[in-house]
Order: C-alpha cells, then sequence, then structure tokens
C-alpha cells in the first residue's frame, strides 16, 4: 500500500484548501436554500395577490349591489308617494261627490 507524503510546509496550504472548500460548500447550500426560500414566497406573493384582486372585484361588485338596492328603493319610495298623493286626491274627489 502506497501512502501519499505531504511536506510540513504544505499542511497550512493543505488545511486552508480543505477549510475554504468547507466553506465554499457550505456558501453553496445556503445560497441554495435562499433561492428555493424565494421562490416559495415568491408562489405565496402571486397566491395573496390573486386573491387580493379577487376580494378588490368582490368588493367593488358589493358596492354596486348595495347602491343599485338603495337607489331601488328610493325609486320606490318616490313611487309610493306619487301613489298615496293620487290616492288621497281619488279619496277628495269620492267625499265631494258624495255630498
Amino acid at each position: 500500500m502506497e501512502t501519499i507524503k505531504v511536506p510540513t510546509w504544505a499542511l497550512p496550504i493543505c488545511a486552508a484548501a480543505i477549510s475554504g472548500a468547507i466553506a465554499w460548500g457550505s456558501m453553496q447550500a445556503s445560497a441554495q436554500a435562499t433561492n428555493e426560500e424565494v421562490e416559495r414566497v415568491a408562489a405565496i406573493l402571486k397566491d395573496v395577490e390573486t386573491d387580493t384582486a379577487s376580494n378588490t372585484t368582490n368588493t367593488a361588485l358589493n358596492s354596486q349591489a348595495v347602491r343599485n338596492i338603495a337607489d331601488s328603493l328610493s325609486r320606490q319610495e318616490e313611487i309610493q308617494r306619487a301613489s298615496d298623493a293620487r290616492l288621497a286626491h281619488l279619496i277628495q274627489i269620492m267625499l265631494e261627490q258624495s255630498k
């Protein structure tokens, strides 16, 4: 069996190279984890954006529906007043004719 002999002056260089390789590997793993997290957050953000747009549309539609109902009630009120006035006038005429 052959053994690898490293001169003593090269030991600090080998230690630095191994340390640098370990640091580089950990930075690559950290960068990969960061990229995955960014992708996950981007997907969540797209879902939130879609939900927000949907909620905004629903709110606008609900607001429009409330305005339409209020307008309809207002028109019914006006029609009811006019109908009451005609009925009162008709009753007045009937009372005058019955005298």
